[in-house]
């Protein structure tokens, strides 16, 4: 009868140990960061102002955040799998300020510590726009030559 008891809670022991094993790994999913810097629209005292973290996707807020005294913003505890947004807030104003993004996080490249929200000065709108301008210029040219 000892026997059987050993082996069933060696049994349960090791069920539990491997239905463990997926959290650990979704929580390990759950480790990304996105953090940076407003100082270049938000001016002093940065608590006037907050940072919102969007889904790219779905536009919906995920979480917000203060600015710290240096003007500074972070979020942890991101999942990988999602593009986001981020937006500068002005409470007093009750409006958005301007929106950086998206930023993806991977396996790879779990962290995006770099955000500066500068709004307008988007180095991917001048790609995409640039990117457009050279598919319509490729278009045209084409079409002239046939």
């Amino acid at each position: 009868m000892a026997i059987k008891r050993t082996l069933t809670l060696m049994l349960a022991v090791a069920l539990a140990a491997g239905a463990a094993g997926p959290l650990v790994a979704q929580s390990a999913q759950n480790a990304g960061v996105i953090g940076g810097t407003a100082t270049d629209k938000a001016k002093a005292p940065y608590s006037d102002y907050s940072v919102r973290l969007r889904s790219a996707d779905s536009r919906a807020i995920l979480r917000t955040g203060a600015l710290d005294a240096q003007g500074q913003f972070s979020f942890s505890g991101l999942a990988l799998s999602q593009p986001y947004l981020v937006e500068l807030f002005d409470a007093k104003a009750n409006k958005v300020i301007c929106t950086e993004g998206p930023f993806a996080l991977t396996a790879q490249a779990t962290s995006r510590t770099d955000v500066n929200i500068d709004c307008g000065k988007n180095p991917m709108a001048w790609l995409l726009a640039s990117a457009a301008g050279a598919a319509l210029l490729a278009a045209t040219v084409q079409s002239s030559s046939q």
